[in-house]
């Protein structure tokens, strides 16, 4: 019989900001690629189409859903660079105290929902 030690799963350790900012900084970074690819595509095939297709993407935007699919998007865009600057700053050696890095394992999250939120109030009201 194989007498390896296991390594040790999701149950043995306790989840914290760390854990949530670095599941974040994937699912945002794909979601941007699947959705944001999507949307760019579309618009530049819009763009290229002419005026009756770009008023159809400019229409579709417009929408709910298509203002909830850009909102979505900013979010995201502000997410991922929130945590990777958290990244960029481990890389090079510093904010690995655990009070620091729960500290800022919060706030970057935090800081990219005012980064969404003050874009779309410049977008909305400037």
């Amino acid at each position: 019989m194989n007498q390896r030690p296991l390594s040790p799963h999701l149950q043995i350790w306790r989840w914290g900001p760390h854990m949530l900012v670095s599941i974040l900084h994937r699912a945002t970074g794909d979601g941007m690629a699947l959705v944001g690819l999507g949307v760019l595509v579309w618009w530049l095939g819009a763009l290229a189409s002419g005026p009756e297709a770009y008023a159809g993407f400019q229409g579709a935007m417009g929408s709910p859903l298509g203002i909830l699919v850009l909102v979505g998007l900013s979010w995201a865009f502000f997410t991922h660079m929130m945590s990777g600057l958290r990244h960029f700053v481990l890389d090079i050696g510093a904010g690995y105290e655990l009070d620091t890095n729960r500290m800022w394992s919060v706030a970057a999250p935090v800081i990219a929902i005012f980064c969404t939120a003050a874009f779309w109030a410049v977008v909305l009201l400037g």
